[in-house]
């Protein structure tokens, strides 16, 4: 038997319960992984609020082909997407990972799909294809930090077109995927604009990043603090920010943002991230940046593994001032 989180109606996290499923084994092209981390993200509590059947009838209007209606009703549903720990059964047809091999991942689904499975869960049966093998230097904590910011960053680059002179000027930088984005920005010799509270000057500046508090005049202020014109935006928080790249003078093509609303799409920015992302590629490469110390991950609390626990993780990541990552750790 293994241990899991899941959710059977939407609502706050009290809603999270802890239940106890059969073993599993894996399919044809799956493994079983005993996972021993798993990250948390604003995505698993604006799913199991109920915050994406918003976000669905939104990208119905960007991809009316690819979505399907009813996909956010099918319970029991369980909760988080990236984790970390070692592979125990290996599926059919899976030739390049064994039995014993430490990995990382995150859980994807397609347009459409429903997606039941979380990662909360002592026993994951997952797709080979979700996860890569960790790197020896990443500790299981640090590695349960690199799916979704990995390949959110990625994509969201791949799509901007983001290359060495660019100046980008990245909303919410000292988050778990604004704080992945801004240094692989910089890694590509971009010159970041970090907008973030004041008590994350310090440590966007320590990034590499300049900093810039968000606020009134914020766009006199990011002119003000940039080096050069701007040429990107990446919203990774929402609100007003594809207006300030508006304001900047960026076209839709130059803004890419997280949170897709209509105003949005009227404005012509690009609803990227993980969707534009090449999946292992990015988070190999992402993963092997962490190994070489040349992007930092910033851990601001780990959990342990009790319905307790989980929920008051999700009552602190709510509150969306964060720095970097919130991990529950599963031994």
């Amino acid at each position: 038997m293994s241990r899991a989180i899941e959710y059977r109606r939407f609502g706050e996290p009290e809603v999270l319960e802890e239940v106890e499923r059969p073993a599993q084994a894996p399919g044809d092209g799956e493994i079983r992984i005993a996972v021993r981390a798993v990250g948390l993200n604003p995505l698993d509590f604006k799913t199991f609020e109920g915050d994406l059947r918003r976000l669905e009838r939104v990208q119905r209007l960007i991809h009316p082909r690819r979505w399907f209606e009813g996909t956010s009703a099918r319970f029991p549903r369980g909760v988080a997407r990236d984790f970390a720990g070692v592979i125990d059964a290996v599926g059919a047809g899976v030739t390049d990972l064994a039995v014993g091999d430490a990995v990382l991942g995150t859980l994807r689904s397609a347009p459409g799909q429903a997606d039941t499975r979380g990662a909360l869960t002592t026993e994951l049966v997952a797709p080979a294809d979700d996860v890569v093998k960790k790197p020896n230097p990443l500790s299981f904590t640090q590695a349960a930090c690199l799916g979704v910011a990995s390949q959110t960053s990625c994509g969201a680059f791949r799509q901007l077109n983001l290359h060495s002179g660019d100046v980008v000027v990245i909303s919410a930088a000292a988050g778990g995927v604004g704080s992945v984005a801004t240094q692989l920005a910089l890694s590509r010799g971009a010159t970041v604009i970090g907008i973030a509270s004041t008590r994350n000057t310090d440590y966007l500046r320590s990034l590499g990043a300049i900093p810039v508090t968000y606020g009134e005049n914020l766009t006199s202020r990011v002119r003000d603090a940039a080096p050069s014109p701007v040429t990107k935006l990446f919203d990774c928080y929402g609100g007003g920010y594809v207006q300030l790249g508006r304001d900047l003078g960026l076209t839709g093509r130059s803004i890419g943002t997280l949170v897709p609303s209509p105003a949005a799409i009227l404005k012509g920015a690009q609803f990227t991230g993980s969707r534009h992302s090449n999946g292992r590629s990015d988070l190999e490469e992402v993963a092997q940046l962490v190994a070489d110390n040349a992007v930092k991950i910033e851990i601001a609390h780990t959990y342990s593994f009790t319905l307790e626990q989980v929920r008051a993780a999700y009552i602190k990541l709510a509150t969306g001032h964060v720095r970097g990552k919130l991990v529950v750790n599963l031994s």
